[in-house]
């Protein structure tokens, strides 16, 4: 078992994420000032290279107006 694999966000989250940016015509050091992370987060996050915590993406989220929702099972 290989432990050292990290989980990393969803790539159809990390795709809505950097369109919305662009849609709203925000850059991404904007968008990370304004999230309180790192640029270099923010862009591993729409990369799809990162595992944000809750916390973050939902602050990431937030400054680009977009809301978590469940899906149905």
């Amino acid at each position: 078992m290989n432990t050292d694999k990290k989980e990393k966000i969803d790539p159809k989250l990390a795709a809505q994420i950097k369109a919305t940016r662009e849609k709203k015509g925000l850059t991404q050091a904007e968008v990370a000032k304004q999230a309180s992370v790192t640029e270099t987060f923010y862009a591993m996050t729409e990369r799809g290279e990162a595992n944000p915590s809750y916390a973050k993406l939902d602050r990431i989220l937030n400054v680009l107006g977009l809301k978590i929702v469940a899906k149905k099972q």
